[in-house]
C-alpha cells in the first residue's frame, strides 16, 4: 500500500511547489501558502528570523528584500518537497532535502535549504550532486558525463560519500537518497 503524502489525511502541514508557487496541504485541503492562518505561518517565520545566514543569503544573493517573497523563498528552498514526512506536525518543523534543479548553481545551497546530515558529515554540493544519482540508478560514467567530471572524480566523491555517510556500497548510498528524498 502506497504512503499518502503528508497533510492529506491528517492536520499536519506539508509546503510543496507548484508550477504557480508554493503551496501547503492540510486535511486535504490545497491553499497558497502565504494565504495560510498566521498561526500555521509562523513557525517558519521564526525559524527564517533566527537563521541569520539564510536571511542575508536571501536579501544579498537572491536579492529578495520583501518579507513575504523572503518569507516564500525561504520556505520553498527548505521545506518545498511533497513527501511523506510532514514539514510542520503541530510541533516541529521538519525541513526537507533539497530537490530543485537549481543545486548545481545555487548560492543558497545548504544555507537557505538544508542537506540532510551523514552520521560522518554533510555532504558538499558536488557529493550531493553525485548521491543524487546515484540514487536515481546512474553507472560512474553517466554521473561523469551528466555533472562533466571526470570519473576518477566521481569515484573520489563516491568514497568520501561513503566515508560521510557511514555506508559500504552504492546501493546503500541509493537507499539513503530515497529514505531522505533526495530523489
Amino acid at each position: 500500500m502506497k504512503k499518502l503524502p503528508a497533510g492529506l489525511i491528517d492536520n499536519s502541514l506539508e509546503i510543496f511547489r507548484h508550477s504557480t508557487g508554493i503551496r501547503a496541504v492540510m486535511n486535504g485541503s490545497v491553499s497558497r501558502y502565504i494565504e495560510l492562518p498566521t498561526v500555521l505561518r509562523e513557525p517558519f517565520q521564526v525559524e527564517l528570523i533566527n537563521d541569520k545566514k539564510a536571511c542575508s543569503c536571501l536579501r544579498n544573493d537572491f536579492g529578495i528584500h520583501d518579507a513575504d517573497m523572503m518569507e516564500e523563498q525561504f520556505v520553498s528552498c527548505r521545506y518545498g518537497a511533497l513527501d511523506h514526512s510532514p514539514d510542520w506536525d503541530g510541533e516541529k518543523l521538519r525541513s526537507d532535502a533539497p530537490v530543485c534543479d537549481k543545486i548545481a548553481d545555487c548560492k543558497g545551497f545548504n544555507i537557505v535549504c538544508r542537506v540532510p546530515e551523514g552520521k560522518n558529515g554533510t555532504l558538499s554540493r558536488s557529493e550531493y550532486l553525485v548521491a543524487q544519482l546515484v540514487g536515481e540508478g546512474k553507472l560512474d560514467k553517466e554521473i561523469a558525463s551528466t555533472l562533466d567530471i571526470e570519473i576518477t572524480t566521481v569515484r573520489t566523491h563516491l568514497s568520501r560519500i561513503r566515508d560521510k555517510l557511514c555506508v559500504n556500497n552504492r546501493v546503500e548510498i541509493a537507499f539513503w537518497a530515497s529514505t531522505k528524498g533526495i530523489i
